[in-house]
C-alpha cells in the first residue's frame, strides 16, 4: 500500500508536469508563447505546485510528514479545487477546446487527485487552525500582482479579472473566492482530524 500511493503520487505529479509542458510546447509552436504570460497564470501556477506537493509527500510515504508539507498539500488541494470549479463554471464557454487531454488533466485530474491524496492520506497530526488563513495567502499574493499587471501592461489572465469591468466588481469576485477558498480549507482540514485518532 505505501509503495502503490508513492509511485501513484509521482505518476499523477509526471501526467500534470507533461500537460503544462504540452500547453507550453503549443504556445512555442504556433508563436503565441510568452512566459510571463503562460506563467501568470493561476492554472499553471497551481499545477506545478500541485506537482510538487505529491512529489515531496511521495517521499514521506510510511513516516510523518513536517507541518510545512501537510500545509502545501492543504494549499495545492484547496487552490487546484477553485482552479477546476471557476473553469467549469466561469470560464468553459471561452475555450476553444476544453476537452483535449490537456485542459482535462489541469483543469479536472489534477484538482480530483489533490483532494483524493489529501483525504486518503491526510495528516496524523491534525493542522492547527490558526494555519487556515495561509492556505489563501499566495492566491491573494498572485491577485496583487496580476492586478498590478493589469493596470500597467493591460495583461489580465481571465475575464473577471479585466479592469474594464471596475474594481469593485473584481473584488467581488476575488472576495467570494477567497471566502469559498477558507471554507474549502476548514472543510479538507476538518475531514482528516479523525486520524488523529487512529494509532500510526
Amino acid at each position: 500500500m505505501v509503495r502503490t500511493l508513492a509511485v501513484a503520487r509521482v505518476l499523477v505529479a509526471a501526467l500534470m508536469l507533461l500537460a503544462v509542458g504540452r500547453l507550453a510546447w503549443q504556445g512555442i509552436a504556433d508563436g503565441s508563447f510568452v512566459p510571463w504570460n503562460f506563467f501568470g497564470y493561476f492554472t499553471i501556477q497551481n499545477n506545478l505546485i500541485g506537482v510538487a506537493a505529491l512529489a515531496i509527500a511521495a517521499r514521506y510515504v510510511g513516516r510523518e510528514r513536517p507541518e510545512w508539507v501537510e500545509l502545501l498539500r492543504l494549499t495545492a488541494a484547496v487552490t487546484l479545487t477553485i482552479v477546476v470549479t471557476v473553469y467549469w463554471t466561469l470560464l468553459l464557454p471561452t475555450d476553444d477546446e476544453p476537452w483535449a487531454w490537456t485542459n482535462l488533466v489541469v483543469h479536472g485530474l489534477s484538482g480530483v487527485a489533490l483532494v483524493a491524496d489529501w483525504l486518503v492520506d491526510g495528516p496524523r497530526r491534525p493542522l492547527p487552525w490558526g494555519l487556515l488563513p495561509w492556505v489563501m495567502a499566495y492566491p491573494l499574493l498572485w491577485v496583487a500582482v496580476t492586478l498590478v499587471r493589469g493596470a500597467t501592461d493591460g495583461w489580465f489572465p481571465y475575464p473577471f479579472l479585466d479592469p474594464a469591468n471596475g474594481y469593485a466588481a473584481i473584488a467581488m469576485v476575488v472576495g467570494g473566492i477567497v471566502v469559498a477558498g477558507l471554507a474549502l480549507g476548514a472543510v479538507y482540514m476538518r475531514a482528516t482530524r479523525w486520524r488523529a485518532l487512529v494509532p500510526a
